[in-house]
């Protein structure tokens, strides 16, 4: 007699096997599939049809490393346990285990993801990034020359307004390698057409010519600046040493071409210009072979240059090289500091050939390239207190709208310089209010001491942004927008992109020290802006780096929970003024720190043995 089960379908026969029912298992599910840093994931999980009274749940990271693991206890087969997600980017697990079994018994899988931002509850803070990206992107260029593609982003005034000056697109790099992922093909159009002496030319056009500015004497630290900071967003080690001796032979050029190096004062040299803008005063050739000077804005690009040609082959394990290079940079910052400083803030610049302004004292002059001074570290501390406190003093006596002037004061007209009227005194690069200016300014005070003044100036320029709806390249004293050319457009990245800056590294204060975030110092600094809760992050779109912190303060003391991708972290706390911090604890546990006077503000800093993950108390009384 033949059984019943040989004539029943196969698909029966598999239902009524317990081992392919979920009940044999048991459920583990989340919420959702995606995920911030920092979020609270909600877990909830379903015993196996047999009745479980608990389990146990473990949650690795992409690498399977255990972040989380916790025992459950079920109710009628039932349970939820919560947990953070922290750690490297991607694709996390949780994992469903049942007492006694060698082997877990289901997982799921989430996404940790992660976008650059800053969330207080204060609009003056929370919309400035996204309004700069959707403005900046309007000056996007993404070309097909027949090199390969070039992906870069517009001056805001040029004639050139389909082509690409290096200048302007590097210098909106510290917004745009947050979301832009197409960071390395711009630059590798421009060290390939490098001419042989090491030459780099100003900008290339959309059909592939190249154009330079003979008095120009920064192209070649700005290309340099743009390899170190692609490299730093990209983490892309073998593109940074390919590009390497490309920078060698820019800056070899640089050193020893008799138009852009004094080898008197072994300093760079460039034609009289105003500050580190394009055109010569008195309407005079701009081939740069004459009239020169020795400018501050060229000495911090330079110094900070030649720093970072250290540490990229630092990074490569090439000691020697990076130790030329770190020498280097030391020496030529103490020969232009040296020279070029007052006093009280450094020179415009010191003339190498005899050039009158009549009756007008240039020394008085407060050059834009000052605030690059204090950003790029050819000012000290004492000397970076000094500047800021020179704007800010400039700023109340003048009354004029912002402290971002190019020159102040600009030439007179009386000396008959130009016939341009955007030229007069007060316009343009001759006195002109440059929102560049004041987002590098910003930055600056944050970072040196005056906090309440960096805090002070976002908040101009995020209601100057409600107001106008943009920022142009140049506004006059009064803030009226100023005009060059028909292609002026409101969405200047070079310009907005030192605003974002700001934000991120100064008042949120998270620093890349390394590349990818690998090694990250947390500066947050909200109680300058009165704030008492902060969520920030900073990820750059072209690799997974990133770092994100929760920030909370109390009446006694600070709490910070924190999540990274990184391996090494410094954290430089600003405290609330009248706070005296009496212990520092990394999850529950006892941490030495060091309290720092910087100016006005008052910092506690420490080093907490886990760079990924944590969450810190700071107690005072």
């Amino acid at each position: 007699m033949l059984r019943l089960a040989a004539f029943l379908p196969l698909c029966t026969l598999l239902a009524s096997d317990p081992f392919t029912l979920e009940g044999q298992y048991g459920r583990v599910e989340t919420e959702r599939r995606a995920y911030r840093p920092l979020d609270l994931v909600r877990v909830k999980v379903t015993g196996r049809a047999k009745g479980d009274s608990h389990g146990r749940i473990r949650v690795t990271d992409p690498e399977q490393k255990t972040y989380f693991e916790k025992e459950i206890d079920l109710a009628a087969n039932h349970g939820e346990v919560t947990f953070q997600v922290t750690g490297r980017l991607g694709v996390h697990y949780i994992y469903l285990w049942w007492p006694g079994e060698k082997r877990y018994s289901r997982y799921v899988n989430i996404l940790l993801d992660a976008d650059t931002g800053v969330a207080t509850g204060d609009r003056d803070f929370d919309a400035l990034y996204p309004f700069t990206r959707e403005a900046m992107l309007l000056g996007r260029r993404d070309y097909m020359t027949r090199r390969g593609r070039f992906v870069g982003y517009i001056s805001a005034d040029t004639w050139h307004f389909d082509g690409i000056w290096l200048r302007d697109w590097i210098y909106s790099l510290p917004a745009y390698k947050y979301w832009e992922r197409e960071m390395q093909c711009g630059l590798d159009r421009f060290l390939e057409v490098q001419r042989e002496d090491g030459q780099t030319p100003d900008g290339i056009e959309r059909d592939g010519r190249t154009w330079r500015v003979g008095l120009e004497s920064d192209v070649e630290y700005i290309l340099t600046l743009g390899v170190w900071e692609t490299w730093k967003a990209t983490g892309d080690d073998v593109w940074m040493a390919r590009a390497l001796p490309k920078l060698e032979k820019a800056l070899a050029y640089i050193r020893s071409d008799a138009k852009h190096w004094d080898a008197g004062n072994r300093l760079i040299k460039r034609q009289h210009s105003c500050d580190t803008w394009d055109y010569d005063i008195d309407g005079a050739s701009d081939k740069g072979g004459s009239r020169h000077v020795i400018a501050t804005c060229d000495q911090s690009g330079y110094a900070l240059a030649f720093r970072a040609m250290g540490e990229m082959y630092s990074h490569l394990g090439d000691a020697a090289s990076a130790g030329r290079w770190a020498k280097e940079a030391g020496e030529y910052r103490e020969r232009a500091a040296r020279l070029l400083w007052d006093g009280a803030k450094f020179l415009h610049h010191v003339h190498l050939d005899k050039i009158g302004h009549g009756d007008f004292d240039e020394s008085k002059q407060l050059a834009m390239g000052n605030t690059w001074a204090v950003t790029r570290g050819l000012a000290d501390y004492r000397q970076a207190l000094s500047i800021v406190d020179e704007y800010r003093r400039r700023h109340r006596e003048t009354g004029d709208k912002y402290p971002w002037w190019s020159l102040q004061p600009g030439y007179p007209d009386s000396l008959g310089y130009w016939k341009d009227p955007y030229r007069k005194q007060g316009g343009y690069a001759n006195g002109g209010l440059m929102p560049w200016v004041g987002g590098e300014l910003s930055r600056g005070a944050l970072e040196n001491g005056r906090e309440r003044y960096g805090v002070e100036l976002l908040r101009q320029y995020a209601a100057h942004l409600r107001q106008t709806g943009g920022a142009q390249v140049w506004y006059w004293p009064d803030g009226t927008p100023g005009y060059r050319t028909t292609n002026e457009v409101n969405y200047a990245g070079w310009g907005m992109a030192q605003w974002v800056d700001s934000l991120m590294e100064g008042l949120a204060g998270i620093r890349d020290a390394s590349r990818g975030f690998e090694s990250v110092e947390i500066s947050p600094r909200w109680p300058a802006a009165g704030l008492t809760e902060a969520r920030a992050t900073a990820r750059y779109a072209a690799g997974s780096g990133y770092f994100s912190y929760f920030w909370r303060a109390e009446p006694r003391s600070l709490h910070i929970e924190y999540s990274g991708s990184g391996s090494q972290l410094l954290f430089r706390v600003l405290l609330p003024k009248g706070f005296n911090p009496r212990a520092v604890m990394v999850d529950g546990t006892d941490l030495q720190f060091n309290r720092e006077d910087v100016g006005e503000g008052v910092y506690v800093r420490f080093r907490p043995e886990d760079a990924q993950r944590g969450v810190i108390r700071i107690a005072g009384q």
